[in-house]
């Protein structure tokens, strides 16, 4: 340790010092007493002499001599020139001589021994003794390094202090990173926009529901599409659609409260997905009830033709996220077809459903590398003979098996899947390629485009280029978009149904009749042909203030130069009320059901 190495060299620079004082001390003391008997000598030595000449011997002198220098090296050298040889004059004659040093060399080696042997054993316990301590100290130090709660002495050595306050800080430091950690996880997990979760901790945690090993727990997936997204960033700005996005997320927020547990994510650009847990039933009646209200007080605040539509499922442990979304898709889907801000329920489940993602794209992929798309035709019965036949072409899925997949599952997991453009175009493709093998003049043929049609301008430009390439067959083509589509991407859909006119084709609006926001839809598109939906239809029979509407519709539409088909006609009942109602044409199960395109032959023209 740094703080011992002084310490260390200060014992050793004592014990040396101790070691000298006891040398020198005594050393000096009989230094001293040598140095009184020469100078006692001096006075005695003439006396001595003059008695008695012969004398070999004097006391307190080693040896001497009359006239001649001594020549030996003194035996005490250590005593200096105390020990050496001395002259002294006596009546002019010079006497040599040199003191006995033993007594005083015995003096100072029975003083100093006994001190030296002291210090060094004195010296030596306290080195031992500090080495001992030190050592304590160390490993002290280093378990207080490891824990800093194993500390003994009560925070007064500096040392000790030190270590601690580095634990302290230590501490602080990861605190502030494990808060850090945790704002960043937060954060990476949390949709900046509205604050919910986002995809990534929606992934998570519906894992984490469909994995849970209690079998019987049950949990709710609602997921809320904002549609007038678009709509709002095309008319009043993106900034205006962040404040839309913001708004939904708060409605959602306010339904789900006294829902314990249940969270809401952001998941894509309009939908907001709510986990809760319960049977999905009852949790879609009340929160589809409450929400649905909502939607609709903000849709009459901000005049929007729609603020939202909201899909539930039931999630089951064991289930793929991939099969609760699909069918999360196709209530959604259900939804978007009925009234505005309106929601479904699915609960189905089949073999199918419990494809994973990989699986699904597989199969998909087969279809369009197989030519596993089948097409099928509904034809419509023009009650004008003047008018050529209308006959809507749709997709059939067969699944291998004898049946078919749903198609709102094939087209929800298309669009997941990021391939809806290359199954449209495969279908159109198909459906011209058929069309130009048949000989069926005086027949327009109706091909369905998705919403997806509308958001790629990639698809747009690939097929201006297909209709450009055959005049013939594009002026027998009619494209046909559903209403609340083109409600929620109006300038898209303009721009489509610009560029199919210029081309030579013609346009369709499908599922018409929602509300009086149709004539406006009506007057801004301006299609060829308008079909009414089978909504309007369903009940026409029992609701004159719904014949009113139609009767309204079919006339302003007529006065427009546009063509009114009704869908859904099953009754003979309804076939008669719309003929009084002067309707270009009907379809439905009456007329005809599905048939597959390669085996249509036709369908007269009279009634």
């Amino acid at each position: 340790m740094r703080e011992t190495r002084p310490f260390s060299q200060a014992l050793l620079l004592a014990a040396f010092i101790c070691l000298l004082l006891g040398l020198l001390l005594p050393w000096w003391s009989a230094y001293r007493t040598l140095a009184e008997q020469q100078q006692q000598l001096h006075r005695q030595l003439p006396a001595l002499l003059a008695a008695d000449r012969s004398q070999t011997e004097l006391p307190g002198i080693a040896e001497w001599s009359r006239e001649r220098p001594l020549d030996s090296a003194p035996p005490a050298w250590w005593f200096g020139k105390a020990a050496a040889g001395q002259q002294l004059m006596l009546e002019q004659t010079p006497v040599f001589y040199r003191l006995d040093s033993r007594p005083a060399t015995r003096l100072w080696l029975m003083s100093s021994v006994p001190l030296t042997l002291v210090n060094l054993l004195l010296f030596t316990g306290l080195y031992r003794r500090w080495r001992r301590e030190s050592r304590e100290r160390e490993q002290y130090f280093q378990t207080l390094l490891l824990d800093p709660e194993q500390g003994q002495l009560g925070g007064r050595d500096p040392v000790e202090q030190g270590i601690i306050g580095l634990h302290q800080r230590y501490r602080e430091q990861l605190d502030e990173l494990q808060r850090q950690l945790s704002e960043a996880h937060q954060q990476s997990h949390q949709d900046s926009l509205t604050a919910l979760g986002n995809r990534y901790a929606f992934r998570r945690d519906l894992t984490l529901m469909l994995t849970d090993e209690n079998k019987l727990a049950t949990a709710t997936l609602m997921i809320v599409r904002a549609s007038s997204l678009q709509n709002i960033n095309s008319r009043l700005g993106f900034q205006a659609g962040d404040q839309y996005l913001q708004d939904i997320a708060r409605l959602v927020r306010k339904v789900i409260q006294p829902q314990l547990g249940a969270r809401a994510y952001r998941i894509s650009g309009t939908d907001i997905a709510v986990l809760a847990k319960g049977q999905c039933e009852p949790l879609a009646q009340s929160l589809g009830t409450q929400l649905q209200q909502e939607l609709h007080h903000y849709q009459h605040v901000h005049e929007l033709d729609c603020a939202a539509y909201i899909g539930f499922t039931q999630l089951l442990p064991g289930q793929s996220p991939e099969t609760v979304l699909i069918r999360a898709d196709s209530a959604l889907a259900q939804a978007q077809g009925g009234e505005p801000n309106g929601w479904r329920m699915v609960l189905r489940h089949n073999d199918d459903e419990d494809l994973g993602e990989s699986q699904w794209r597989q199969r998909l992929q087969s279809m369009l590398e197989q030519d596993g798309i089948q097409l099928m035709v509904q034809p419509a019965r023009l009650l004008k003979p003047a008018m050529p036949g209308y006959n809507e072409i749709f997709s059939h899925f067969p699944n291998g098996k004898g049946g078919s997949y749903p198609a709102t599952t094939v087209f929800a997991m298309l669009q997941r899947l990021d391939m809806s453009m290359l199954f449209e175009q495969k279908i159109i493709e198909t459906t011209l390629r058929q069309i130009a093998s048949r000989d069926m003049p005086a027949q327009r043929w109706a091909i369905n485009l998705t919403p997806a049609s509308l958001q790629q301008n990639s698809f747009l430009i690939w097929l201006e280029r297909v209709l450009l390439r055959d005049v013939n067959i594009t002026s027998c083509l009619v494209f046909e978009l559903d209403e609340h589509v083109l409600e929620h991407q109006l300038v898209a859909g303009k721009r489509l149904l610009d560029m199919i006119r210029r081309c030579g084709a013609r346009s369709a609006v499908s599922k018409f009749g929602h509300g009086y926001g149709s004539f406006r839809l009506l007057k801004e598109l301006k299609p060829d042909y308008i079909k009414l939906d089978a909504q309007l239809v369903r009940h026409l029979e029992d609701d004159s203030a719904n014949q009113q509407f139609v009767r309204m519709i079919i006339d302003l539409a007529q006065r427009l130069g546009c063509h009114v088909v009704a869908e859904g006609v099953e009754t003979d009942a309804q076939k008669q009320l719309l003929e009084t109602m002067y309707i270009d044409g009907i379809q439905g199960y009456l007329i005809s059901k599905p048939l597959p395109l390669a085996e249509f032959k036709g369908l007269a023209l009279s009634v």
